[in-house]
């Protein structure tokens, strides 16, 4: 057994699942994280028995997740509870109209009538549609690219099948007529930080995952997800160093050595789970290229002092000119008029949460990123919130104010200070077209020797099961 030692770069989701993996295979493997616990953006916020989910907060694809618990001879029923939702999400449109998306497809199907006649029929040929380019995709994201790979004629066919040059949004309008339709079946782009006018088609296989694979969610909330990641590394050995953030990678003739503040360190090889246009600039010194990034996000936890009654799991509230709202935020690059926003009240599902009867409401609501910003969340936070609040409250028929225990925010800024995010990106480099599998950073490096990369802006892209398998990409190319 090559018994060289690894040092991972950051204990988010891709490090940790990298670290379970290569940890499992037998190699010495030591984590380096800058904060106090596991988790990078997956982070958990406590305060006076709320626990609140700092990131990501939808489950899809859990095949993926169950991938990395076999890989290393583990069942993920060991160390996760994963339950499915009844009721995915609820859509609310300006007009009062709602859109509620259920596990049962046939009852998703009476709703979508309801908005638009003959739409359950268009649901099924949509769902078709997605679910083969979600088959043909699927394989690829265990796959790392170089733009030479366009070059191998094998690729071709499968490239014309995923529809690369149509946009996520003209692929729903084949299929759905309402403006409101098409953007509840491409609302998920947005969870990768781009317009859906902007994501290429073949993005589709979300809404193929959301609606076939349906949505979960693991009891005690999203950050088990990388306490179970943590636990499973560490029985095979990981070794994890906490507040130990890098300042500096750099290489002799056949070492890789990590500059920390207080020591060096000298590994083998060296896999990085920092944001990766980060990593690029300010730990490896390198000039990067134009890349576009994705939005950034305005988030606010609440904790209520009672329940409320009219939200799900997952809750989308559309701004009136969804159009106008994505150009404000990725051309104009300003805070929009009108938000869309997304709100999660995971103790529909999960009450441990929260304290008894008592809710979480997480709220985000996409804004520009800090590249070249013309926008100022700070400056225009307060009719940014009273917007989201006179949504919320016209729906709920209550001053949310009112029934606020505990209160915490997040910016675009914290994203630089607490995760060293570029411009505060939240989902890190855009997923268009330019910036998609083969053109997307691969997950090793072109000049030095034995350095590897996972994360949202690597192959195969953001997301956590993506990025899991991302993990898979790197475990295997190294052993």
């Amino acid at each position: 057994m090559d018994r060289k030692k690894i040092a991972i770069v950051g204990a988010g989701v891709g490090g940790l699942a990298a670290a379970a993996r290569l940890a499992k295979q037998g190699y010495p493997v030591e984590v380096y994280e800058k904060l106090p616990k596991c988790g990078g953006r997956a982070s958990l916020l406590e305060d006076r028995g709320f626990k609140f989910d700092m990131g990501p907060s939808f489950v899809l694809m859990p095949d993926f997740f169950e991938e990395v618990f076999s890989y290393c001879g583990e069942s993920l029923r060991d160390y996760l509870d994963f339950r499915a939702l009844d009721v995915h999400y609820k859509i609310f449109y300006p007009d009062g109209a709602y859109l509620s998306v259920y596990h049962d497809n046939e009852r998703t199907k009476e709703d979508l009538e309801k908005i638009e006649t003959g739409s359950g029929a268009a649901y099924v040929k949509f769902l078709k549609e997605t679910g083969r380019i979600y088959n043909l995709v699927r394989p690829l994201l265990y796959k790392c690219f170089s733009r030479r790979s366009l070059l191998q004629m094998r690729y071709w066919p499968l490239i014309l099948k995923i529809r690369p040059v149509e946009s996520y949004w003209h692929l729903a309008r084949r299929f759905f007529k309402s403006e409101k339709l098409c953007s509840a079946f491409t609302f998920q782009a947005m969870f990768m930080g781009v317009s859906p006018y902007q994501a290429p088609a073949f993005y589709s296989m979300i809404s193929y995952a959301d609606h076939v694979q349906k949505v979960w969610h693991p009891m005690g909330g999203m950050y088990k997800i990388p306490l179970a990641l943590e636990k499973m590394a560490k029985k095979f050995g990981a070794e994890f160093n906490y507040n130990s953030g890098i300042k500096r990678i750099t290489r002799d003739s056949r070492k890789i050595i990590l500059e920390l503040a207080s020591r060096d360190v000298v590994a083998d090889r060296v896999v990085v789970n920092a944001d990766y246009a980060y990593a690029q600039d300010e730990l490896l010194g390198r000039k990067i290229p134009k890349y576009k990034y994705s939005c950034s996000t305005y988030l606010l936890y609440l904790g209520l002092k009672k329940k409320v009654k009219g939200l799900e799991h997952h809750n989308l509230f559309f701004s009136q000119d969804l159009q106008k709202n994505l150009r404000q935020i990725f051309k104009e690059k300003t805070i929009p008029d009108d938000p869309s926003f997304y709100v999660h009240v995971p103790t529909v599902t999960d009450p441990t949460l929260a304290p008894p009867d008592k809710d979480i409401l997480y709220i985000l609501v996409p804004v520009p990123n800090l590249e070249n910003a013309r926008a100022d969340v700070g400056r225009e936070e307060e009719r940014l919130r009273r917007a989201v609040f006179e949504r919320i409250n016209k729906v709920l028929l209550l001053n949310l104010e009112d029934l606020i225990e505990v209160e915490h925010k997040f910016y675009p800024l914290d994203f630089i200070r607490r995760y060293n995010v570029k411009y505060g990106a939240t989902f890190g480099l855009a997923h268009n077209l330019t910036q998609s599998a083969f053109f997307r950073p691969r997950n090793f490096d072109a000049r030095i020797r034995n350095l590897y990369y996972v994360g949202a802006s690597t192959q195969p892209g953001g997301g956590l099961p993506v990025v899991i398998a991302g993990s898979r990409i790197i475990a295997d190319r190294i052993h």
